[in-house]
């Protein structure tokens, strides 16, 4: 290899370097602005302002709105992904939906986190992506909703005892659904203008309880069916 060469692949990835940088800050340009204005009040120009990118910059690495918002959408699931690693109990997942969504423990809940759940809402309101059914951010939102709920499905599974999952083998889906209905449905509360008060770490607590006393009930079942 010639010096020249050894140079301009220097060269080359160093400029690789700047792009990937360029195209990172945008990104957690647009996070922040999604999760403050929605997806609606998210703009090319803000973003760049925001990022302290050109706006051609910002441009030359998404075509539009909608494809940096698909990019956004894939950067936040591979957050999610990573952190949703390792066995997960009901607990610890509803305490980090409720408490650390709503606020209440804003420490154990990523801003990745945050605008994943928030587009679960844009989602069903119309307003990720346009009106249409068939637009690319929604879509892409849609098929990262499913491919989180069978990880959420295989972390649940691996927290409840093996033989209460051989006896009820849906009865980690059945979780599932649950935890979510009640994590997105605090979260709904926790961003509408029904100003109460609640306390929501006793919320998380209280629904952690109750979810465990179903997993209870069904391991007294599967004993009684083992006898």
């Amino acid at each position: 290899m010639t010096r020249s060469t050894r140079q301009g692949e220097g060269t080359k990835g160093t400029r690789q370097a700047r792009s990937d940088r360029s195209r990172e800050q945008i990104l957690l340009a647009a996070l922040d602005l999604a999760l403050e204005h929605g997806y609606q009040g998210t703009t090319m120009a803000a973003v760049s302002a925001s990022s302290g990118l050109p706006i051609g910059s910002v441009y030359w690495h998404f075509k539009s709105k909608e494809q940096l918002f698909v990019a956004l959408l894939e950067h936040c699931h591979k957050a999610w992904t990573e952190l949703h690693s390792g066995p997960e109990g009901l607990r610890r997942k509803l305490h980090r939906g409720i408490a650390g969504l709503s606020g209440a423990d804003p420490e154990q809940y990523t801003k990745e986190e945050a605008l994943l759940k928030a587009a679960a809402v844009w989602a069903l309101s119309r307003q990720l992506g346009g009106l249409g059914e068939d637009n690319e951010v929604r879509a892409a939102y849609l098929r990262m909703r499913v491919e989180m709920f069978k990880v959420d499905v295989e972390r649940i599974t691996e927290s409840v005892p093996a033989d209460v999952v051989e006896c009820f083998p849906d009865l980690p889906t059945k979780l599932t659904v649950l935890s979510l209905a009640l994590t997105d449905g605090f979260y709904v509360h926790a961003n509408s203008d029904v100003h109460l008060e609640l306390d929501f770490a006793e919320y998380a607590d209280m629904a952690a309880r109750a979810l465990e006393g179903l997993v209870d009930d069904y391991a007294r079942r599967a004993a009684g069916k083992g006898q």
